[in-house]
């Protein structure tokens, strides 16, 4: 529960207006807390006190200060490593450290989440003996479903009718999934592409109001340090749609009832050096207001 610390308030009321609940107000002898069950701890407030007067107990240790404008990088090495990241489908061998993977987790555990409800959850698999198994149940969901799409768009065809949109953006799916089966089955693995670890985020149901969006916040949050990590990471979301279906694989990769996956990420030591920066088509804008066309 939030508090003031009286005797460090100086009633300079910076605090005011960066809360995000408004329930911060300038009193006689130092910053009034209007409702303290509105406080969601995103700690706003104290990160810019001068004097560190909000209290947030079994948080306050995690406000460290911040890093100098000097030490933050600068916006062109910035830009360049996102341009830089690419996803990766050719894997060393070697074991990720268990360390390098818990920094991973930092990262996503300090993104931002919506009302910050702080829900992701993480799963993370690292060695081959899970991961085989997991590409081999995988694979047989992905057929299963496949045969599935391709009766719709038999049936469709049948009929003259045209694909509707979903349908139509999946068409190529069984096709793909059967490769992948039949690769597998002779031992090459373009699921996973042999990456020695695996990082699953998932959240309970309604314990987020944005759970997909802070999944996928969390998740570029990790691509970009694990680069940093001279790591290489590469988001799998046809495992992530078996992921919601097949028990058999949630009960191998121990996802909790309820939980709904939305992230799966390949992680491991690059077998390939990229020489040049990702290239991508214009970006589609409309400028509104002062910078209209």
């Amino acid at each position: 529960m939030i508090s003031i610390d009286e005797s460090r308030c100086n009633l300079c009321g910076i605090c005011v207006p960066v809360c995000v609940r408004r329930i911060l107000t300038k009193g006689e002898k130092s910053i009034l807390i209007a409702d303290r069950t509105l406080c969601f701890a995103c700690g706003h407030c104290k990160a810019v006190c001068p004097t560190d007067a909000p209290q947030l107990p079994g948080l306050n240790e995690q406000f460290q200060p911040a890093p100098l404008k000097k030490e933050i990088p600068a916006a062109g090495e910035l830009f360049r490593l996102f341009r830089r990241r690419r996803s990766l489908r050719v894997y060393r061998p070697d074991r990720v450290e268990k360390e390098k993977l818990k920094m991973l987790i930092e990262a996503g555990r300090y993104a931002p989440t919506g009302a910050n409800r702080q829900a992701c959850e993480y799963t993370v698999v690292n060695g081959r003996k899970i991961l085989d198994q997991t590409c081999t149940l995988a694979t047989q969901a992905l057929q299963e479903e496949g045969k599935k799409i391709q009766e719709m768009v038999d049936q469709h065809r049948m009929a003259k009718k045209p694909l509707p949109e979903d349908l139509d953006s999946q068409q190529y799916f069984p096709a793909i999934w059967g490769r992948i089966a039949n690769r597998w089955k002779e031992g090459t693995d373009q699921l996973l592409h042999n990456a020695p670890a695996l990082i699953l985020i998932h959240v309970k149901e309604h314990a987020a109001t944005t759970a997909e969006i802070d999944a996928g916040i969390a998740a570029t949050q990790m691509t970009l340090l694990a680069e940093a990590l001279g790591l290489g990471t590469c988001f799998i979301a046809f495992l992530v749609r078996t992921l919601q279906g097949s028990k058999a694989l949630r009960d191998l990769l121990k996802i909790p009832e309820g939980n709904r996956v939305y992230v799966a990420l390949t992680v491991g030591y690059p077998a390939v050096t990229y020489l040049r920066l990702v290239g991508r088509r214009p970006a589609k804008v409309k400028w509104v207001g002062d910078y209209a066309d």
